[in-house]
């Protein structure tokens, strides 16, 4: 017998951009960082969380992973992207990454704190870091979720917005994930950065990939929304260039 997932409470619901990253969480900050491009989408009980720096490695000319040099390939896989389940209890969150662009060992939780209505801080529970989420989303958005057939999520949607994954190949060296990207070949790396996170907006043209850990395909638009194809095959066969 199955139990339920705890949901996420409707307040926590929605599209969040990030507006400040700073270490430590107290003033005066040793780091502060308002310029990344981050976007967190949170539904009732699935996560998906981009994060992009401001300035990136030249990609012209780049189409595809097979088109990348050595030094593009290990910026991809080092760029941070996740999905998972979210948990709730009181101001503790907890972030279960079941699908994780750049890996680690230690476990993702923070305390989550109300400016406003519509603004959220989140602390590292030792002062590590703070955070600061404006919320994107009115009201509580349309919910759309797709996952495969290994369970892991390959879309989701919440109202004008959308996240959509493509998952790694299966691969029998997990250990992989944990090794440090500088001692990897271009084959494996190739293989790390093959888990792709696009993040898209809604437009009257449709669908339009805004961000991805992919760059190039930045501006590409999918042809039909959330029929995407079978999650084994590559997403791409569902875009085209935009006009």
């Amino acid at each position: 017998m199955s139990a339920p997932l705890p949901a996420v409470a409707n307040r926590y619901r929605g599209v969040w951009q990030r507006t400040l990253y700073a270490e430590p969480a107290m003033s005066p900050y040793q780091q502060a960082d308002t310029i990344s491009r981050v976007f967190w989408l949170q539904g009732q009980y699935w996560h998906a969380d981009l994060r992009l720096p401001a300035t990136l490695p030249d990609f012209s000319g780049i189409t595809c992973l097979t088109s990348c040099d050595h030094a593009q390939l290990e910026w991809l896989a080092s760029l941070s992207a996740f999905a998972g389940i979210t948990q709730i209890e009181g101001e503790l969150c907890t972030w279960h990454r079941y699908q994780d662009l750049c890996p680690g060992l230690e476990r993702d939780v923070g305390l989550l704190r109300w400016i406003d209505d519509d603004t959220l801080e989140e602390s590292h529970p030792t002062g590590r870091y703070v955070e600061h989420w404006q919320r994107l989303t009115r009201d509580i958005p349309k919910e759309t979720v797709r996952t495969d057939e290994r369970g892991q999520l390959c879309w989701l949607q919440l109202g004008d917005y959308a996240m959509a994954i493509t998952p790694r190949p299966a691969n029998i060296r997990a250990d992989t994930l944990f090794t440090p990207l500088n001692r990897l070949a271009d084959e494996t790396l190739r293989w790390r950065a093959s888990l792709c996170f696009d993040f898209l907006q809604r437009t009257q043209a449709g669908w339009q990939v805004v961000l991805s850990t992919q760059p190039w395909r930045e501006g590409w638009k999918y042809d039909n929304g959330i029929n995407l194809p079978h999650p084994s095959r590559v997403i791409q066969a569902s875009l085209r260039n935009p006009q």
